[in-house]
């Protein structure tokens, strides 16, 4: 390898670590606006499978696994959110007819009322993902009854309980 690839690497390192600095303080930030606010929020996550496996993802400002996802802009459906996040955090572009609507709840979690919106994709292979090590700094298929062992956000826990309910009954 040479020696100016040794040290972009190791640059591209650095700034990747400064950034999940930055993407945690910014988090922060939010947090203590929402327990201020508390304002009414929508969000989406994105519930890939392929088979009885399911991507999981895990950011690097929060210690709970979650899924692709977040929250909507100005004028956005919550399939294009849904397109939107996964490209962004994962890499993968797909069509917004390959999303279903399968699951919603209202979370109070982080001082805020957030609708959240659950859409899934069913892949018959697993993808390959490309994840940026700054917001995303990890993501996985994952075996659902594994998966519900894990750390979960309970609105995530809650889908996925309701998708074991659906599977199993």
């Amino acid at each position: 390898m040479r020696p100016e690839t040794d040290n972009r690497s190791a640059a591209r390192q650095v700034t990747d670590a400064l950034t999940r600095v930055a993407y945690r303080g910014a988090y922060s930030l939010a947090m203590a606006y929402w327990f201020v606010r508390r304002p009414a929020t929508q969000g989406v996550f994105v519930a890939v499978w392929c088979g009885q496996r399911v991507l999981l993802l895990q950011n690097s400002y929060k210690r709970l696994f979650s899924m692709p996802g977040g929250g909507a802009h100005p004028g956005e459906s919550h399939v294009q959110t849904g397109t939107r996040e996964l490209r962004e955090e994962v890499g993968l572009s797909v069509e917004a007819a390959s999303l279903r609507p399968a699951f919603d709840v209202e979370d109070r979690g982080e001082f805020k009322r957030d609708h959240v919106y659950f859409l899934e994709l069913e892949v018959k292979h697993e993808p390959p993902l490309s994840i940026d090590h700054r917001e995303v700094v990890w993501a996985d298929f994952i075996d659902l009854e594994a998966a519900l062992r894990l750390p979960l956000a309970p609105t995530l826990r809650a889908y996925l309980t309701h998708r074991l309910e659906q599977t199993h009954g």
